[in-house]
């Protein structure tokens, strides 16, 4: 045997080396905290930006655009508009009230009949109003005798589908028919 020490490998003393260098390194736990300190400022910045992407993005919903004031320009548009809506709508009620089946004896064919009537009636009532909202620009007579005739429609197909008999029906019968003409001589 011999008078010399053991061979130590010298990755057995760079182990050794390198953790007391790291024991000894008064720096780095510094810079970590720096760091650390740092990247969470950073992800505080971007959740505050985050949410104020959100609120912004919302706030639309909350706070929608207002429907821009008409001028006198649109006016003549938006009476054509609104007869041209009234015609439709009188067209469609007409043709579809006037309906007859062309089997009496049919159950189902009366049913689908009856069933196109009160469509015509609540559908172009509600038709009726969706263009007078979107005309705004409207004379207030005529946009008044539209919405009077959406009314009584709506009305007179509501009752159809209740069973109303034609004591609550004739009424409204005499005041479509008058408000019909009131409207042709407005749209003339």
């Amino acid at each position: 045997m011999s008078d010399q020490p053991p061979a130590t490998s010298a990755h057995a003393e760079t182990k050794k080396t390198s953790s007391a260098q790291e024991q000894s390194s008064p720096n780095k736990p510094v810079r970590a905290s720096r760091w650390s300190a740092a990247s969470r400022w950073a992800a505080y910045a971007a959740l505050a930006i985050a949410v104020v992407a959100v609120v912004l993005a919302a706030l639309p919903y909350f706070h929608p655009m207002h429907k821009s004031a008409s001028t006198p320009q649109q006016g003549g548009d938006a009476k054509a508009n609104v007869c041209s809506a009234f015609a439709a709508t009188q067209k469609a009620v007409v043709v579809n009230t006037h309906m007859q089946s062309r089997n009496p004896n049919d159950a189902t064919a009366e049913l689908a009949v009856a069933t196109n009537a009160r469509l015509a009636l609540i559908g172009g009532g509600a038709y009726l109003r969706d263009r007078l909202d979107a005309n705004t620009a409207a004379p207030a007579d005529l946009a008044n005798a539209a919405n009077s005739l959406a009314n009584t429609i709506e009305q007179l197909g509501i009752n159809y589908l209740t069973g109303a008999g034609p004591v609550a029906q004739d009424s409204l019968r005499n005041d479509l028919n008058s408000q019909i003409t009131q409207l042709a001589k407005m749209c003339e």
